[in-house]
Order: C-alpha cells, then sequence, then structure tokens
C-alpha cells in the first residue's frame, strides 16, 4: 500500500478591491504561496533583484517567501487563495520555483473555485458531503496547479532529500498537534537530532523556524475560526492553545496588523 501524502493546507482566500494604499512588505504571513488572478487594473510584486507587473485577466502563482514588496499604482481587484503543501518534498520544490510563474487560464479554471473556497472559508456548505466535495474540488486545483509548475520548472532536489526525510517526522507531528504546547527538544528527539541541529535542517529546508510554522498554522486556524459567529475569541484563544485571550489577541495583531475582532469586521476587504 502506497501513503499518498500530496495534500495541501488552505489557509485563506476570496475577492479583494484595492488601490493605492495597498503597499505591503514582506512579513511572516507571507511565508506560503499564492495564486492572484486579476479581474481588473494591475499590480506590482518585487523580490530582490526586480519588479513583476501583475495584469487583468491572468492567473499568477507567487512565491511569497521570495517576494519583498507588494504595491498598486492605482487600482485592481483579484480572486485569491493561499496556501502551503504538507508533503515536505512538494513544499521544498514550491520554494525553489520563481517569485512569480503565470499559468496557463486554458487548463487551470481558478474562478470557478472561488465559490468552493469561500464556502470552505466561511463554514457555509449545506451538508458535510458537500464539504467534503469542495474540499476535493480545491484539492484537486492545487495539485493540478502544482503539476503545471513543475513541468513548467523542472527541478531535482536530490541533494536536499537527505534531510527532508529526516525532518518529516517533526512535520506531520506539528500538522497534527499545533494547537498544543510543543518544544523544539521534543521535535528534534522525533527527528534523532540534538536541537540546535534540527532546527539548522528545519530552518534550511523550509526558510523558516520550526516556531514560525507552528505559528503559521495556527494563524490560519484563527482565520478560518474568526468566521464562525458562534466562537467568541475566548472560545478561538483556548481552541488554539493559548493562555487566554489577551495573548491571542496580541499574537494575532503582531501576525496580521489588526486585531482578530476587526479582522471579523472586515475579512472581505483584507487581502493578506
Amino acid at each position: 500500500m502506497l501513503y499518498l501524502n500530496q495534500t495541501y493546507e488552505l489557509l485563506t482566500g476570496g475577492y479583494y478591491l484595492g488601490n493605492s494604499s495597498w503597499n505591503k512588505k514582506h512579513t511572516e504571513i507571507d511565508n506560503c504561496f499564492k495564486l492572484y488572478q486579476l479581474t481588473d487594473g494591475e499590480a506590482f510584486i518585487c523580490d530582490d533583484s526586480q519588479s513583476y507587473k501583475l495584469q487583468k485577466n491572468n492567473l499568477y502563482f507567487i512565491n511569497g517567501n521570495k517576494l519583498i514588496r507588494q504595491y498598486c499604482n492605482q487600482s485592481f481587484s483579484t480572486q485569491w487563495l493561499h496556501f502551503i503543501p504538507k508533503d515536505l518534498f512538494i513544499y521544498q520544490g514550491l520554494l525553489s520555483l520563481p517569485t512569480v510563474i503565470m499559468l496557463p487560464l486554458e487548463s487551470i479554471n481558478f474562478s470557478d473555485s472561488i465559490p468552493d473556497l469561500e464556502k470552505l472559508i466561511t463554514s457555509t456548505s449545506s451538508s458535510s458531503w458537500e464539504y467534503s466535495l469542495n474540499i476535493l474540488r480545491i484539492q484537486t486545483l492545487l495539485q493540478s496547479i502544482t503539476l503545471n509548475l513543475f513541468t513548467q520548472h523542472p527541478i531535482s532536489l536530490l541533494s536536499d532529500s537527505f534531510n527532508t526525510q529526516k525532518i518529516e517526522p517533526a512535520m506531520r507531528y506539528m500538522n497534527q498537534y499545533y494547537k498544543e504546547p510543543i518544544k523544539l527538544e521534543q521535535l528534534a528527539s522525533l527527528c534523532c537530532m540534538s536541537p540546535n541541529y534540527f532546527h539548522k535542517v528545519f530552518r534550511n529546508t523550509l526558510n523558516m523556524t520550526p516556531a514560525n510554522y507552528v505559528t503559521l498554522l495556527r494563524m490560519n486556524t484563527a482565520l478560518q475560526l474568526l468566521t464562525d459567529k458562534q466562537l467568541t475569541i475566548k472560545n478561538i484563544a483556548y481552541e488554539l492553545g493559548f493562555t487566554d485571550d489577551a495573548h491571542f489577541c496580541r499574537s494575532f495583531k503582531k501576525y496580521y496588523g489588526i486585531p482578530p475582532g476587526e479582522y471579523q469586521k472586515r475579512k472581505k476587504d483584507i487581502l493578506l
């Protein structure tokens, strides 16, 4: 039996209408992979060597780990999605890609997936069956896009495959238990490494620290929980393993730049 691990963590997404006030420098929340399909106007993505113009009616893959700045001179609107793969080899492969890649619309219908995306994020599916189908459609979309990217840009990770395999037990543990307290020593032990060496290998492999990765998972879940009107901020804080809601609010604001209560009110007007 083969273990199929090519699944994806959906972070957030939707539809956004922006103007010249959209001017962002790289922060921790950009350490993911992005899909933008502009429906009007133009926007710009910059890395440390050049600026890329995103134009209307084109679908773009963006390697958020490499971007330095995002901005708009006038106005733009876009459909968008942020994600990370759970499979380490896929993750590392996407990390190695260029900052911006234009994807072929004739083989990838991103627009049709936006309703499914919004239902998942807002938990408005009418049944568990519909919810499962929405997840399957988004997973299929991301699989198709990943395959297209690696077909366009063949890569070789053979030199890094040994280290990647060594930290996989820790990745699986974090993906499952990120809501609980996790110590560096615990993760290193799972991989039969010293804490310092594990930290170095993890950072070199994923371009972030283990603590950053756990925070990414927690903050992603926070965005999804904040769409549930029946949950209070205190409920969400305890659900994510924070000691109190004040700690959660400070962490959320530090990560996203706004308090969780404000995000609840303005989430449709925010492009993270």
